[in-house]
């Protein structure tokens, strides 16, 4: 649905007592209007525990708070915590709590409350709860909190800022009825007018704290996961925001639409399986570094994405302080070395591998052929795009396309994004002593030599022995129609929800 400006004088009765009712003045015609989203992916559970980052942060932002908010300029800013400082040689960190703040229970958010979410995301199973490994969270008043660090974690406010702090109401943790139902203190309140698996919708919370963060009176994520529909949407006006990709960009643009590009993400083959619990095969490296040693990156990005994007073998970003440009030509194409590199792991006669089938035909096409070459059939299995990341996630597959952030991410993020045992994207829990090493080394010096030094270690090991064997770094290109403005956020693959306004076009 459209923007559309309504004047003043036109606003109904029950409008006008809605908005007084919520305490604040009558809203703008801008609040009156809504937002429309076209995304490919839904939360699985609307639990806290299960927060996670990318094209998931706008769902989450809607219904719940953080303690602290990170801005479009990647600094940090107070939010339900009023105030956050660093003691103790920055092992230890103080934040003070908003008072007169409710979840939509009509429960008081306070340091128990506060203390309560945080434990239960760090004992969770939720894609980041490692990133409070070790944390241990202290009610020092009413409204104010410590948390001691055991372990280092030189991104605390990093992760407070994006999964690790969305509070719940302390009747609502743990609860089975969370994961369909969120409490939350946020700007929105998720609607009944919502349908699993077509659309989410969220209506203003006429109780919210903060009256300048409701822009719309209503948000509306649609789910599209074909990138053409979601071309479609945006010109014929049924959304008013998506994300794009190379090959649609142009229409876009040519049909006035405004586009955002933002440097965040790597594409390429994750090889998670390393050790041969679902796929015996890639638990040799040599398997692994064959594969490595048969992608043609420069065909792929011409072809894929029409040149937009650079080529990278490594997970690490140029901006972390561990990117290492030598290793960008470890892999040359050689289906010769990759040929041996297969009879010396057992495989003579060459081997088929299982992928999910990743949805761009061009890229399945082109990988199917350059891995060929050595040897490799690719077996491509259909997987529905909108659980293609909940199969990953859940151990179902050895080996897939796909692409994660890496760009604006400083190496201690991305070390627990990929590397580390309970990193988010480890999802086999694969270990090693390199990485332990490097991990041990950060345990006993967290300065950001050392931590960069053994970031660098991670990196050369991760390209070394195929963990992830990127394509290139491509660009998220993402276009909004001119009823709505938004800006691009730091290391996230879409804009945070706070980050979108109307035009009052």
């Amino acid at each position: 649905m459209k923007l559309n400006k309504r004047a003043a004088a036109t606003v109904s009765a029950v409008a006008l007592t809605l908005a007084l009712l919520a305490g604040g003045p009558v809203a703008n015609a801008a609040n009156q209007s809504t937002l429309t989203i076209g995304s490919f992916i839904e939360p699985k559970s609307w639990s806290p525990v299960q927060a996670d980052l990318g094209h998931m942060a706008p769902y989450y932002q809607a219904v719940y708070d953080n303690l602290i908010t990170r801005k479009p300029d990647g600094s940090y800013a107070p939010n339900l915590a009023t105030a956050f400082t660093w003691q103790n040689g920055n092992t230890s960190l103080l934040l003070d709590l908003k008072k007169g703040v409710k979840f939509t229970d009509g429960s008081d958010f306070n340091a128990t409350v506060a203390k309560a979410n945080l434990d239960a995301f760090a004992k969770g199973n939720g894609p980041y709860s490692a990133s409070l490994k070790g944390a241990n969270v202290l009610i020092i008043g009413p409204y104010q909190i410590r948390i001691d660090l055991t372990y280092p974690n030189p991104d605390l406010l990093y992760y407070l800022a994006t999964t690790d702090s969305y509070m719940t109401s302390a009747g609502a943790i743990g609860t089975a009825s969370l994961n369909t139902k969120p409490v939350g203190s946020g700007p929105y309140v998720l609607d009944a007018a919502s349908i699993p698996g077509s659309q989410y919708v969220f209506t203003a919370n006429p109780n919210y704290w903060d009256k300048k963060k409701i822009k719309f009176k209503k948000i509306v994520m649609k789910l599209m996961t074909d990138t053409t529909a979601r071309l479609n949407a945006l010109l014929s006006g049924q959304i008013d925001a998506t994300i794009l990709d190379a090959k649609t960009a142009a229409t876009a643009k040519g049909r006035g639409m405004t586009q955002y590009l933002n440097n965040v993400d790597w594409q390429g083959i994750m090889i998670l399986d390393r050790n041969g619990a679902v796929n015996k095969d890639l638990s040799d490296v040599r398997v692994r570094q064959a594969i490595g040693f048969s992608i043609d990156r420069p065909a792929l990005l011409k072809a894929v994405q029409n040149g937009y994007g650079t080529i990278t073998e490594q997970p690490f970003g140029k901006i972390s302080g561990a990117n290492d440009p030598a290793l960008d030509k470890f892999y040359t194409v050689d289906n010769n070395k990759a040929k041996a590199l297969l009879t010396a792991a057992g495989h003579p006669d060459g081997l088929t591998i299982d992928f999910p089938s990743w949805p761009d035909p061009t890229m399945r096409a082109l990988l199917s052929d350059q891995l060929g070459k050595s040897g490799i059939t690719i077996n491509w299995v259909a997987v529905p795009a909108a659980d293609y990341r909940n199969q990953l996630k859940a151990k179902k597959w050895a080996i897939a396309v796909y692409q994660l952030g890496l760009a604006a991410q400083t190496p201690w993020v991305t070390m627990n994004f990929v590397a580390s045992p309970k990193a988010s994207w480890n999802t086999f829990g694969s270990t090693d002593p390199v990485i332990a090493a490097a991990l041990d080394s950060i345990n006993q010096d967290q300065s950001a030599k050392n931590v960069a030094a053994q970031s660098k270690k991670v990196n050369a090991f991760l390209v070394q022995n195929a963990w992830f064997l990127p394509f290139y770094q491509l660009p998220q290109v993402f276009f909004t129609n001119s009823h709505v403005k938004v800006q691009n956020q730091p290391a996230n693959a879409v804009p945070f929800l706070y980050n979108y306004a109307p035009t009052g076009k």
